[in-house]
């Protein structure tokens, strides 16, 4: 049985089975004076796991690459003449090299 106390900053409880993992229960009130959000990050030392709030670092790409493309165009435009396409007859060449049978008997034999 988990006793809390919320004034205070640190609390005992126990580690409890969840399925194949273990689980740790906060009090909401805790969580709420911790400043946690939904994604966390955690850090093992010994004797201590560490909670501390996740950093996206994605954070801000979404308005950076916004900025990158009123300052220098769209770089789609670039690639315009690289553009494939499925009837690039690629699949119609002849294999000129070993088959894949070939290659695995002489990488078994050097093994």
């Amino acid at each position: 049985m988990c006793t809390y106390n919320v004034r205070m900053n640190v609390i005992r409880t126990t580690l409890t089975t969840s399925g194949n993992s273990v689980a740790v229960r906060f009090p909401k009130e805790l969580l709420a004076m911790s400043g946690l959000t939904h994604a966390v990050s955690l850090e093992a030392k010994e004797g201590q796991i560490i909670i501390s709030n996740s950093i996206d670092t994605r954070e801000g790409w979404h308005e950076q690459i916004g900025t990158l493309g009123e300052r220098y165009g769209d770089p789609t435009a670039e690639l315009a003449d690289l553009r494939t396409n499925a009837s690039d007859e690629l699949d119609t060449l002849a294999w000129e090299g070993m088959s894949y049978e070939d290659w695995r008997k002489g990488n078994d034999a050097q093994s």
